[in-house]
């Protein structure tokens, strides 16, 4: 490391900051005496030109970055890994509500600005974890311009570092345990691991050839970079993939309206959503089957004898199934682009997390199904009323 001596004390003991800058190539290490050292640095895959630098406070937990224009401060959990905390998941409405209370607290009601206050302030405390999903993400991307920057530097702020892993990857782990795979833990779910909001391999360390605790500390801090680089782009993303999920969304409406009118299908109209539901679980559930050492007639028995019982004891999929049938069931639902999302993340959100904030028909639809799948979130779609959930789970958890 330079001019560093080594010493027998912890290799982040004695470090004040690391600072990462792109456009000049350059990481810089700053020793509580003052003393420097200066290593190259490549700007790392994921890292758009939109960030410059970041420099990283190890013993305040905190990260700068300067990108576009801005300057953003951004308190980190670096000092514990495993979700120990209340954890509270909001929808993209309610951050963006949560970002106009940051900005201004008298643009929201007083009785939404009482919870967004107490949930500040708890995850400013590190009393509570709000974990950002690949929902946010997708969902930010689409926006430009100052409410985005605003938006974003909410989200970098309040979440800490903490995401809910990709929901792909979860139902393939929930998938792996309805076959004697381990069940999924809150710290399975919501964690600080680089990149766990994306369904990807965790790429090569950032710094290989320096201290493997210094070399993570920075892969950790090239993430929380990507991420803030996804996020605070002031230009709109076009919505890749836009095309598919309105195609999905759209496949129900033919069996839906053909069930009202269709004595055998009404009579059989969970086999029929069960079947629908199976159908979108595409290769990972035949994969996890395989993977468990299953035959496939083994695994036709499973499905015609224990799919459905099975499935109901399972967190996160039991949700969606149940949810997915209500919907298919109800002739006159409409089915939309954005409900693929709400569908995944807020089932999964409700599946492991403390407490829900999310949009009504979803939220109404997860009440609704709560007593045919194991225990979850407690669940709004109004901040105002989750106010005494929030204040409940904070007590519990952590009393005065």
């Amino acid at each position: 490391m330079g001019d560093f001596e080594s010493s027998g004390a912890h290799p982040l003991s004695r470090i004040l900051a690391i600072k990462l800058a792109y456009d000049a190539g350059i990481v810089t290490f700053v020793r509580d005496d003052l003393m420097v050292a200066t290593a190259p640095l490549s700007r790392p895959q994921g890292v758009g030109a939109t960030v410059a630098s970041s420099t990283l406070f190890p013993q305040q937990s905190r990260m700068e970055f300067v990108a576009s224009d801005h300057t953003l401060s951004v308190k980190l959990s670096t000092g514990q890994d495993r979700c120990e905390l209340p954890t509270v998941y909001l929808d993209q409405r309610d951050w963006i509500d949560f970002a106009r209370w940051a900005k201004d607290p008298q643009t929201v009601t007083p009785a939404k600005r009482e919870f967004f206050e107490l949930l500040a302030s708890s995850a400013n405390e590190e009393r509570v974890v709000i974990p950002l999903s690949g929902a946010h993400l997708k969902e930010t991307s689409k926006r430009g311009g100052a409410s985005r920057v605003q938006l974003a530097a909410t989200m970098l702020r309040y979440s800490r570092g903490w995401q809910m892993r990709s929901v792909l990857a979860l139902r393939r782990a929930e998938l792996r345990a309805l076959f004697g795979g381990a069940p999924l833990t809150i710290s399975d779910v919501v964690t600080l691991a680089p990149r766990a909001v994306f369904d990807m391999e965790r790429p090569e360390p950032a710094a290989p050839d320096l201290d493997p605790e210094i070399s993570d500390l920075i892969e950790r801090q090239v993430w929380a970079t990507v991420l803030t680089d996804l996020l605070i782009d002031p230009d709109p993303m076009p919505d890749e993939g836009k095309e598919v999920v309105e195609k999905w969304s759209q496949s129900f409406l033919p069996l839906a309206t053909a069930i009202p009118g269709n004595g055998k299908a009404k009579a059989r109209i969970r086999d029929l959503t069960r079947t629908r539901f199976i159908s979108d679980l595409g290769t990972d559930l035949p994969g996890a089957a395989k993977e468990a050492g299953l035959s496939s007639e083994e695994f036709g028995t499973w499905l015609s004898d224990r799919s459905e019982e099975d499935l109901a004891l399972t967190p996160g999929l039991g949700r969606m199934r149940e949810v997915l049938h209500l919907r298919i069931a109800n002739a006159t639902e409409k089915w939309e682009a954005n409900d693929l999302n709400d569908f995944l993340h807020l089932s999964y959100a409700a599946a492991y997390c403390d407490l829900v904030l999310g949009e009504k028909k979803t939220i109404n639809y997860l009440r609704r199904v709560n007593p045919k799948v194991p225990a979850g979130a407690k669940l709004h779609y109004r901040a105002e009323d989750a106010l005494i959930d929030l204040k409940r789970l904070l007590e519990v958890v952590l009393p005065d």
